[in-house]
Formats: structure tokens, sequence, C-alpha cells
């Protein structure tokens, strides 16, 4: 037997319990990119309204979320769909495989299954080479499929193959990534979050160069994010720069090989410290006992957001610079480099809610697995009530929200007050940026509300959440309804600073956080445990 024996059955197995989850990915993604065609395709009918497209992807925000913009001279179809979808579909990209990898390897080896399935003929790099296996299938799967619905609307094929095929070397490079971060930790949510933070700071790297140069410079290169765009798809097409991708992620995946084999099964490279021989005050309660559960990814999400706003809000200069070095965009946008800064801050803004939204549900969500995992009966089982004890993982989940929702808008405006040599933008973006909080509260509610009550309809939850992310980034490119992009959580109140904020709208929706974990907190204290 060597190390990668019984990688095929394990690809198998991998694929029938994913069949659903990874069916769901791959029709989203693709999908997503096949309804943007004709969508960009009706909604931009004339030169005149694609090149005043192409004006907004010049400017900041624009090149955050859409790339070196190459083909912005002569905007047709195919370069418009490349800078309006490519990061939103590379990031999308990231959530899946970084989940994915994680799921399958640290996640089976933490509740113990991955120990049942090495006492069978089962090689000890078999688990982590079938989870890259299924990766890339899948990756591969959407890649394929993208290139094959832009040929089917008409755009030209070795372009559209390379787009596609980009898409999907990008995907596995975020598969070998996560395989590295969880051979070094020993939990799972710890190597996630770690995977998050770095594919962040690859994006930041990404960023950064795209707004430093036109078409980027030696820090873009240096990020997996920007390799697809400088192969220059519908522009001026070329192949080498994908070849880009196999080449990292096959160095990542025999790092990845090669520290799994000088670790112990079930535990880290970064061993964990042991614990002191009596409890200091600050660990007793039950309290303190989701505090300390979740230290970690709290932790990591508040230090990866608050460096991730200040890296953008140093960027202010840059917005400032533009305007006044580009006439055109001058004439376009205004030039009035305040309201453009802030609207450029305000957006950044929007995205850390985001982020601090799947954190509030995954603060909650360790609720759920602590019930499934049998440990929360065993605390029930002593002089813990039911109330007592959710109600106190709320608490925490709260806490964390509010910190790194303050954390991203102090950022934001530090970065800014720091680089425009003007403090009052520190007030001025924490303010804007704690305005869309129920925002973020909204989803650790809605987890509260359906782990109470119907534990088996929490997914709902993450539906939501990508839901309100598409929405808000590519609801009114797609020309959706207003009526359906409202349904969108991030689309209910103002954003400042570019809209004013109102007290009424932010008590309300705070009101229905508020009632939405009442009502989980009353039903946990009905429910059967263990049950959905």
């Amino acid at each position: 037997m060597n190390a990668l024996t019984g990688t095929g059955t394990l690809v198998r197995f991998m694929l029938r319990r994913d069949r659903l989850r990874l069916s769901v990915w791959v029709l989203a993604l693709v999908g997503m990119v096949a309804a943007s065609v004709p969508a960009l395709d009706d909604m931009f009918t004339t030169d005149a309204e694609r090149q005043s497209r192409a004006a907004l992807m010049e400017t900041p925000t624009g090149i955050v979320f859409g790339g070196p913009g190459y083909g912005l001279e002569d905007y047709q179809l195919g370069p418009m769909l490349v800078n309006e979808l490519t990061m939103t579909v590379l990031i999308a990209l990231a959530v899946l495989n970084v989940l994915h990898v994680v799921r399958h390897t640290r996640a089976e080896e933490e509740n113990g299954r991955a120990e049942l399935l090495r006492a069978a003929p089962v090689g000890p790099g078999a688990q982590p080479a079938a989870a890259l296996a299924t990766a890339a299938l899948v990756d591969l799967l959407i890649g394929v499929s993208t290139s094959v619905s832009l040929i089917f609307f008409g755009l030209p094929t070795a372009d559209s193959l390379a787009y596609g095929v980009g898409l999907g070397l990008a995907g596995i490079v975020f598969a070998a990534i996560t395989a590295v971060c969880t051979q070094i930790f020993e939990h799972g949510r710890t190597a996630a979050g770690t995977a998050f933070l770095v594919v962040g700071v690859l994006f930041m790297a990404r960023v950064v160069g795209d707004i430093a140069r036109t078409g980027g410079n030696a820090l873009s290169w240096l990020s997996p994010f920007a390799w697809v765009q400088q192969a220059r798809p519908f522009d001026a097409l070329e192949w080498w720069p994908l070849a880009l991708y196999p080449v990292a992620a096959v160095v990542l995946f025999v790092l990845a090989h090669v520290l799994a084999g000088r670790r112990d099964l079930g535990a880290g490279l970064i061993a964990a410290r042991p614990g002191p021989s009596g409890a200091g005050p600050l660990l007793r309660g039950i309290l303190a006992l989701h505090l300390r559960q979740q230290r970690g990814m709290v932790f990591a999400w508040s230090a990866g957001v608050f460096v991730l706003t200040f890296a953008f809000g140093s960027l202010a200069p840059e917005v400032e610079s533009m305007v006044e070095t580009n006439p055109d965009l001058a004439a376009f946008l205004g030039d009035d480099t305040e309201d453009l800064v802030g609207g450029f801050l305000g957006t950044i803004g929007l995205y850390a809610l985001m982020g601090t939204g799947a954190l509030s549900a995954l603060s909650v969500l360790r609720a759920r697995s602590e019930e499934s995992a049998g440990r929360a009966e065993l605390v029930l089982a002593t002089a813990v009530g039911r109330v007592r004890w959710l109600g106190s993982a709320l608490i925490v989940a709260v806490l964390a929200t509010v910190l790194t929702t303050a954390l991203g808008g102090l950022g934001l405006g530090l970065g800014t007050a720091v680089t425009l040599e003007d403090g009052a933008w520190i007030g001025r973006m924490t303010g804007a940026t704690l305005a869309g909080l129920p925002a973020a509260l909204v989803f650790g509610a809605l987890v509260a509300l359906l782990f109470g009550t119907a534990p088996r309809l929490v997914p709902l939850v993450w539906v939501w959440l990508g839901y309100s992310v598409f929405m808000t980034m590519l609801g009114a490119l797609l020309g959706v309804p207003e009526a359906v992009m409202d349904a969108s959580a991030f689309e209910i109140l103002p954003a400042p600073p570019g809209e004013e904020a109102e007290a009424v709208p932010f008590l309300l929706y705070l009101a229905v956080v508020l009632l939405a974990g009442a009502a989980g907190l009353a039903g946990f204290g009905r429910r059967d445990l263990a049950t959905d």
C-alpha cells in the first residue's frame, strides 16, 4: 500500500456524498455567466452606452472588481463580460474550493471519520488527494461549461476556451492553497479562516497592482486573481499566463503532501498548547466557554477585515489622482473628489458587511455543530438551561459581528485618514459601516431562528446570503427589477456615506433581528436535542 492507495474510491464517495451540493454550485456559477451574456448585450446596445460603461470600469471601484481593464478602448460584449464578471466568479470559486477541501480533510479528522477510513486500505495521502481531485473536477466542469455557454452565444471560440479554462484552473489553485492550510492548523474553522485570509490578501495584491499601473504591475502578477485576465481573452489573447495556474497548483499540492507526512492524524503542524491546570475567572461560565471556543475564528476574521479595509482605504489618493489626471473620467464622474472617495469607500464598506454577515452566521452555527457532536448535551446535563446556553452563543455572535463591522469601518477610515491627512474620515467611515450593522446581524438571527425551530433548513441562510451578495454586486448590471433586488439583505438600508443614514429603517431592521433571535431561543427551549 502506498500513500495514495484508495484515492479513486474516495473520489467516487465524495462525489456521491456531495452530488447535490456540487450540482448547485455548478448550475449557479455557469448559469450566472450564461444569463449575463444576453443581459449585457441587451442593456448596452450602442457604442456610446458601452463606452460610458467602460468609463466606469476605469474608476477605482471599477478596477477593484473589474481588473486591469483590457479592451476598454472598444468595449464590446467579450471584454465587458470579462471585466464585469470575472472577480465575482473567482471569489465564488474561492469560497467553493475552500469549503470543499476543508469539509473532506480537516473536518473529517476532527469528527473522527478520517481515522475510520485510515483503518481500511487507504493511504495517508488519499484523503487530501481525493479532496483536491474532486475539487479539480468540479472546477474544470464549471470552466468548460462556461466556455461552451459563451461559444453558444456566438463569442470567439479560442477566447471562450481560454476564459473558461482560466476560471477552472484558478479554482484548482484555491483548492491547493486550502490543502496547505489544512495541514498547518488543527481545527477546520481555523484552517478555513486562514485560507480565506490568504485569498483576501491575494485579491488585495491584485487590486493594488492594477490601481498602481494600467494593466497591473509586478504585485498584481503575484495573484492568481490576475492571471486569467492577463491572458486578455476577447482583446488580444495570450495563452501563456494561464500556464502559471498548473505550476502554482503542483507546487502547492507537493507542499501539502510533504506537510501531511510531518504531522499526526488529527493534529496540525502548529500544535495546540496545553491548557492551564485550573480555570481562571475568565474561563468560568457558559458565556466564557462560547468566547473561548470562537476566539480563534473571531480574531482571524476581525484582523483580516481590518487589514483589508485599511489597505483599501489607503488607496484614496489613487482615487483623487485618477480624476485629476484623466479629463474624460472627470467629465464623466464630476470633479468632486471627496464625493468620489466617499462613494468608493462606501462600496468597500458594503463588501465588508458581506463578510461580517458570513461571520455572524458561522458564529451561531457553532452551536449547531456542538449539538451535532453531542457536546451540547453534556453541557446541558449540568446546571445550564437551554436558553442560557444558546443565548450566550448569540451574545458572542453579536459581539463578534459588531467588533468586526466596527473594525472594518475603522480600517477604511484610518487608511484614508493616514493617506489623505484628514482625521475626519475615521469617524465618518466607522459610523457609515456601523449604519449597516443590522444587515450583517440578520444572518446570525436567521440561523438562530432556524436552529431553534427547523434545524434542517439552516442551509437556506447561505442561499439568502449568496442571493444578497449576487443582487447587490450584479443586480443593477443585469437589469434585475428593483423589487427583486430589494430582497437582498444589503439593499434594505441606505449605504452611507454616499446615501444619508436613516434612524427609522435602522431601528425596524434591528427589531426584526431581535425578534428572530428571540423566536429561535423559544423554539430551542421546546424541541428535542439532535433532531431536525
